[in-house]
């Protein structure tokens, strides 16, 4: 975790033991190999760094190739913009190649990305953008 998880919107009622216990039980599914490191998010991206705040990183030592910290989940500094580096959707609905893509089906993981879900939706719902129904 780079903040205390109260600070945060994506993880404020996690304590920040349990929170890094919970993630560390998870295995995302997700190609981190291309994502952003923290480095090259505050050193070489400032007006990406200025719009948003790394919450999480993800870091997988047992990989040669991955030897830096990635940043895993993001948060709008001041919009409710959120960006998470894993597919949150996998976890709880892709159950038929589960064994073939690694995805983390646990308890923990499904608890995770329904928390997640939910304050995307409850955000959603606060903007006033109303859409016709298509059929």
């Amino acid at each position: 975790m780079v903040h205390d998880p109260k600070h945060t919107f994506l993880f404020d009622n996690y304590e920040k033991a349990d929170l890094e216990d919970t993630l560390d039980k998870i295995k995302f599914f997700s190609d981190l190999e291309l994502g952003m490191s923290m480095e090259e998010m505050i050193l070489e991206h400032k007006t990406l760094s200025s719009i948003f705040m790394p919450v999480c990183t993800f870091d997988d030592s047992s990989k040669e190739n991955q030897n830096k910290e990635l940043v895993s989940a993001l948060e709008g500094i001041i919009y409710p913009w959120f960006g998470v580096g894993y597919r949150v959707d996998r976890i709880q609905y892709s159950f038929e190649n589960s064994a073939k893509d690694g995805v983390d089906h646990s308890r923990e993981a499904i608890l995770h990305a329904q928390k997640l879900a939910n304050l995307f939706v409850d955000e959603a719902r606060l903007s006033g953008n109303m859409y016709d129904f298509v059929s």
